[in-house]
């Protein structure tokens, strides 16, 4: 049998034509492997180019848009469409639905920058505008881009960024917000402001100072300083450099060229360079210290010259009181001599020491004698003690005594004058008193002038109660009477010395209107108080209050 398949040991038979496909065959497959490397190759690289743009714009606050301005497809980045709130991944839109969520005031901005950067007419397009976010809240945007152009220099392709500036703007509106109120302060100032910066330009000068140096805020701003702030009595210039030094400049006075004087302050300011200049008119205030100062020394010398008239005055009215003193010295010698003659002898005449006088008038008379001479005594006594408390020779003698023995003694002696005047007298004392430090005499004084005053007033058929009592460290003593009273305005005129309340008052009773005065007098030495209670037709209740220690003495 023949065999079909070919002899073994001996290569087949093949034609050029097939060899040629193989070897075109393995250089397509190689040109293609190289250009599957090369596609990888720029692949890998495209990779990294956009990892590493990604990662540039990774900016919390950045996102990226690409526009095709032929077909109005608008590609969104993830980035700003979380910043938007709306959360999703890139998403491709138009620019018409964009163009929806701009704010109403911004669109024509916004279309304006975008057409003439499409035409060429900027080389960058550039724009802030405001955008709705998913709240419904807008928020400030800062968009960048740049057309990609053909041949024809039409923008086929426009790629860009767009950030949130919402909170840059919204520092900017509150740094307006204080710029507005800090200028509203100044225009509002009374005092002249002045900001010059580090150039020696002046940035800022207020209605204040146009008014002061007679310029307008606006052909001075921008301009050297020296060319507006033209003053004397100092240097203004110096004064800057040394606030640059870091020197205190505090109430410098100056004097602009019409007269008027400026009380500078000056500070740097946040900067290191500028200094801001605050000044004071204080022009008014220099002619106000001068006139001051002259009514001060024309002032002085009538003080000194009032001065010397009074101390004129004083000398001459201490000569009278000596001389009043010496008036009294004598008087209570001249006075008294006679008067206690007179008092003797009357008294041995109505006592009948002698033998009796034979006849009846003759009682009579010595009676009136003794009576009359023992009065003008007691009004001799008492101007005699005010004298001397006026003259401060008066003195308080403090001792161990007995209250209750010193009351029955008073009260005997003005115990006939209760009779003849058929005045019921009442004596309560209360127990415990014991025996205290007071003046006896003065206390006697006080006693006898109130039981006295309250018998001199009291009409016949009235009464007096005296009252004596101790509680703990003070000694009461109260007179009463249902004579004719006083009203408040007649209780003050009565505390006066030499007043009576009445002129018919006077005539009536005799007195020199001591009595209570002197009395007030001894209350206020002992340290204690005097009261008066009294009404008219009804009567008068004076309380002494006197502040008393025991005393381990026992008193008389």
């Amino acid at each position: 049998m023949s065999q079909c398949g070919p002899r073994h040991g001996k290569p087949p038979r093949t034609t050029g034509a097939p060899s040629r496909a193989i070897t075109r065959l393995r250089d397509r497959v190689s040109q293609l492997e190289q250009a599957r490397a090369e596609l990888q190759a720029a692949k890998t690289a495209l990779q990294q180019s956009e990892e590493r743009y990604a990662l540039a714009m990774r900016g919390p606050n950045e996102g990226l848009w690409d526009w095709n301005p032929v077909t109005k497809e608008l590609y969104l980045s993830a980035r700003l469409l979380t910043i938007l709130g709306f959360g999703s991944d890139n998403v491709r839109t138009t620019s018409n639905e964009w163009l929806e969520i701009v704010h109403p005031e911004d669109r024509g901005r916004y279309q304006s920058d975008l057409v003439r950067h499409l035409k060429g007419l900027d080389e960058h397009f550039e724009c802030e505008y405001r955008v709705r976010d998913r709240a419904g809240t807008y928020r400030w945007m800062l968009a960048r881009g740049l057309a990609v152009r053909g041949a024809d220099g039409i923008a086929t392709r426009m790629v860009g960024s767009i950030g949130d500036i919402t909170e840059r703007k919204q520092r900017e509106s509150i740094l307006r917000a204080s710029e507005a109120r800090f200028r509203s302060l100044v225009e509002a100032a009374a005092s002249v402001i002045v900001v010059i910066d580090g150039t020696g330009l002046l940035r800022e000068f207020n209605r204040e100072a146009e008014r002061v140096f007679n310029v307008r805020r606006d052909a001075v701003v921008d301009q050297p300083w020296n060319d507006v702030l033209t003053m004397t009595g100092g240097d203004f210039g110096a004064l800057l450099a040394a606030v640059r030094r870091g020197h205190s400049v505090r109430e410098q006075e100056l004097t602009t060229a019409d007269g008027t004087v400026l009380s500078w302050n000056l500070a740097l300011l946040d900067d290191g360079a500028g200094i801001i200049g605050v000044a004071q008119d204080v022009t008014r205030r220099h002619w106000a210290e001068k006139s001051l100062s002259y009514v001060n020394e024309s002032l002085e010398r009538r003080v000194a010259e009032r001065t010397r008239e009074l101390e004129r005055a004083r000398e001459e009215a201490e000569q009278a009181s000596k001389a009043k003193s010496d008036f009294v010295a004598n008087m209570s010698h001249e006075l008294r001599t006679p008067l206690n003659a007179i008092i003797g002898f009357s008294d041995v005449m109505r006592l009948g020491v002698m033998g009796p006088l034979g006849n009846s008038h003759y009682s009579d008379y010595v009676e009136a004698i003794w009576d009359s001479g023992t009065h003008l005594l007691s009004l001799i006594n008492d101007i005699l003690d005010m004298a001397k408390i006026e003259a401060g020779e008066f003195v308080v003698r403090r001792e161990p005594v007995n209250p209750v023995y010193i009351l029955h003694s008073a009260c005997r002696l003005v115990r006939d004058k209760a009779r003849a005047h058929e005045v019921t007298m009442k004596l309560a004392v209360h127990d415990d008193i014991g025996t205290v430090e007071l003046d006896p005499l003065r206390f006697r004084q006080i006693i006898l002038i109130l039981a006295s005053n309250a018998l001199k007033f009291t009409p016949n058929g009235g009464e007096v109660e005296v009252v004596l009592r101790r509680d703990d460290d003070f000694l009461h003593l109260s007179i009463a009477d249902s004579g004719i009273g006083m009203t408040p305005d007649e209780i003050a005129q009565a505390m006066r010395p030499f007043v009576q309340v009445d002129s018919s008052l006077a005539r009536r009773f005799q007195g020199t209107g001591l009595g209570l005065p002197l009395t007030q007098k001894f209350v206020d030495m002992h340290g204690g108080t005097l009261s008066i209670e009294s009404c008219p037709g009804t009567g008068t209740k004076v309380t002494v209050v006197l502040p008393v220690k025991d005393s381990a003495i026992v008193g008389v």
